[in-house]
């Protein structure tokens, strides 16, 4: 009896020993270095399980992955001429694009070995902000101080950036001088692109270059800044660069019917310790995404002034389950 218990002991300490880790968890926020990181646009790459995050205080870029605390620099200030940044993407075929904001460019990156593979120019005076690739050869971008949608093209290793839709004259409501087109993310055949100073979400044809209002009932997205987009779902980026009256800091989540043209508001997500004042945000890859939220600080940058909190960081935020808010 004493050897049968021994072998069972034995047995059953090997069962434990060989019994499967969980992995680690991802960590609930990133640590973006620098005192004036100001950090903006974020572009996550499944393959890798890295991402990429700008700076608007000098156009910086810095490479973090999913399961690591801190971002690291990848690309110094000044490389290439970048003074600024703003929202930055990958399409599929591994382009990374870095958009310049005031500096009214566009630069195509080959994430690799950070080979600068073009520099494009937008309007004089105008704020490239946000691009939204469809595939590795076309991408739109949006100019938020020129009421204008660029559309850039890709033919072998030439690359070119052109003007692709009047926005007044497709009947977007312009001001002058303000945040207008902001977000833009490519959902099946349509584009969708948020207006930050009115709160409007527009879809976007771009076989037909028909504009629509999508139907959000009586929300509107205000300060609406990056987008992201799963099953269905519309994450927008909310900060409060217009300082709203009670506006909060936070990502929306907006269901949206199948044909894009109408859907409601069902979630706000914001971690425990509150956003500050999130541009830009990414879907990571596996079996649980999480949602990468930049806190930019980018009101207290715009308005000169220091940051409000030190370190900067990225947040990581679990998705909200399928009709838990239904």
């Amino acid at each position: 009896m004493r050897l049968l218990a021994s072998t069972v002991a034995v047995l059953a300490a090997g069962a434990l020993t060989l019994a499967p880790q969980s992995p680690p968890a991802p960590p609930e926020r990133y640590v973006v270095p620098g005192d004036r990181a100001f950090p903006t646009g974020v572009a996550h790459d499944p393959s890798s399980g890295h991402f990429y995050v700008g700076s608007a205080e000098d156009g910086t870029i810095q490479r973090g992955h999913v399961d690591e605390p801190r971002t690291e620099v990848w690309s110094p200030d000044g490389t290439d001429g970048r003074s600024f940044t703003s929202a930055l993407a990958l399409d599929g075929a591994g382009h990374l694009y870095v958009n310049g904001g005031p500096t009214s460019t566009l630069r195509v990156y080959d994430p690799d070995d950070a080979t600068l593979l073009a520099t494009l120019k937008g309007k004089p005076g105008g704020f490239v902000n946000d691009v939204a690739p469809v595939s590795g050869k076309v991408a739109y971008v949006t100019d938020s101080f020129k009421p204008v949608i660029y559309r850039v093209a890709r033919s072998g290793d030439r690359w070119t950036m052109r003007p692709w839709l009047d926005v007044r004259a497709a009947g977007i409501d312009w001001v002058d001088g303000e945040h207008n087109l902001n977000g833009i993310i490519s959902v099946g055949r349509h584009l969708l692109a948020v207006q930050s100073n009115t709160g409007q979400l527009w879809r976007i044809d771009p076989a037909s270059r028909e504009v629509v209002e999508v139907d959000l009932g009586d929300e509107l997205l205000r300060n609406g800044d990056g987008l992201a987009w799963r099953d269905g779902r519309l994450y927008v980026a909310q900060g409060n660069l217009f300082d709203a009256p009670g506006a909060e800091a936070r990502v929306a989540v907006v269901a949206l019917d199948a044909d894009l043209a109408s859907g409601r508001v069902v979630d706000g997500l914001t971690p425990p310790e509150g956003l500050q004042h999130p541009s830009a945000i990414a879907l990571t890859g596996g079996e649980e995404p999480r949602l990468l939220v930049v806190n930019s600080q980018f009101d207290r940058w715009s308005a000169g002034l220091p940051p409000r909190t030190l370190p900067f960081t990225i947040a990581s935020l679990r998705l909200p389950e399928e009709g838990a808010d239904d």
